[in-house]
């Protein structure tokens, strides 16, 4: 279960603004069929480089490798969102593109250490959410840990809400 450290944002994906600005020698694409070997590395960088994580990093690890390969199933179209410094896939956002799911953004935007704080954690959320409503998902969901920095600073964008657990949800594919 679900510690109750543990929050969802929603969002409506119908009503997003236009992409913010970053870094404009970065690229936000969605990821090839060949990648995912590269996005699980990322991940895995991104989550070893971030202490919001460390007491569960073995867990989350696993988690991470079931998702990818659940995201990566299609091979014409991957269910995930990459950004690219040149040929470098440096921050990443594995999706579950069900419109029932209870946790869309599975990962949510995972950078490099050295990319942060550059605005590549929102423009990536942005672009997961483009993606979800291309999908014709039209509200969707994030879980993360209540103090994490994506709670504080990155999921509240975009009209990200809290939405209360009513009732403590079922270990799932979450960070």
């Amino acid at each position: 279960m679900i510690s109750p450290s543990w929050i969802r944002f929603q969002w409506k994906t119908t009503t997003l603004p236009s992409l913010p600005k970053f870094d404009s020698r970065l690229i936000i694409r969605n990821a090839t069929a060949a990648e995912q070997a590269s996005v699980l590395k990322v991940a895995l960088l991104a989550l070893a480089m971030n202490t919001d994580w460390h007491d569960a990093t073995n867990e989350v690890q696993e988690l991470i490798e079931g998702a990818i390969k659940k995201a990566f199933l299609s091979e014409k179209d991957p269910s995930c969102v990459v950004a690219a410094h040149g040929s470098r896939i440096i921050a990443v956002s594995v999706l579950d593109v069900t419109p029932e799911s209870t946790n869309q953004l599975i990962s949510g935007p995972w950078v490099l250490t050295e990319y942060r704080n550059r605005g590549l954690g929102t423009a990536l959320l942005w672009s997961s959410l483009e993606q979800l409503a291309n999908r014709g998902i039209t509200v969707a969901y994030g879980m993360t840990r209540k103090n994490s920095i994506a709670a504080q600073f990155v999921y509240p964008k975009f009209g990200g809400t809290i939405e209360p657990l009513s009732a403590p949800i079922q270990k799932e594919l979450v960070f």
